[in-house]
C-alpha cells in the first residue's frame, strides 16, 4: 500500500475513535464543556500538524481553506435561512458570530476537509 493510504486510514481511524470516546465522555452532561471539545479536535489537529511536517505543507494549507470555506458557508446558509424564512437554522451559545455561525466550528471545517480528501484519495479519485 502507498504511504500516504495508510497514513489517511490512521488519520480517518484516530478521528473516528476521538470522536466516540468523546461522545461517551460528554453523553450524560448535555452542556457545553471545554475539555470535551479539547478531546474531540486535539488527536485530529496533532495528526494534521505532524503530516504537514512529514508529508507536505499542502495538508495544512488544505485545512485552513476547508476551514475558512466550510465557516463562511455555515455562516451564508444560516444566515440566507434566517432571511428567508424567518427562522434559526441552529443557535449557537459560545463564541457565536451573529448566532449563525461559531468559532469553535472552524477546526471541525478544517478536520472535515482533510478526511474528505484522504476519502478521495482511498477511493482514487
Amino acid at each position: 500500500m502507498e504511504e500516504l493510504t495508510i497514513l489517511g486510514i490512521i488519520f480517518l481511524f484516530i478521528c473516528l475513535v476521538g470522536f466516540y470516546l468523546a461522545y461517551l465522555y460528554g453523553r450524560k452532561t448535555k452542556r457545553f464543556r471545554w475539555n470535551e471539545y479539547i478531546a474531540i479536535i486535539i488527536w485530529p489537529i496533532l495528526f494534521i500538524l505532524a503530516l504537514t511536517y512529514f508529508v507536505d505543507v499542502k495538508v495544512l494549507s488544505l485545512f485552513l481553506i476547508s476551514a475558512f470555506v466550510g465557516f463562511t458557508l455555515e455562516y451564508i446558509v444560516g444566515l440566507a435561512y434566517h432571511k428567508t424564512l424567518n427562522k434559526k437554522l441552529w443557535h449557537y451559545e459560545r463564541l457565536s458570530v451573529d448566532g449563525y455561525a461559531s468559532l469553535l466550528s472552524i477546526p471541525m471545517w478544517g478536520i472535515a476537509g482533510v478526511i474528505f480528501w484522504f476519502l478521495s484519495k482511498l477511493l482514487g479519485l
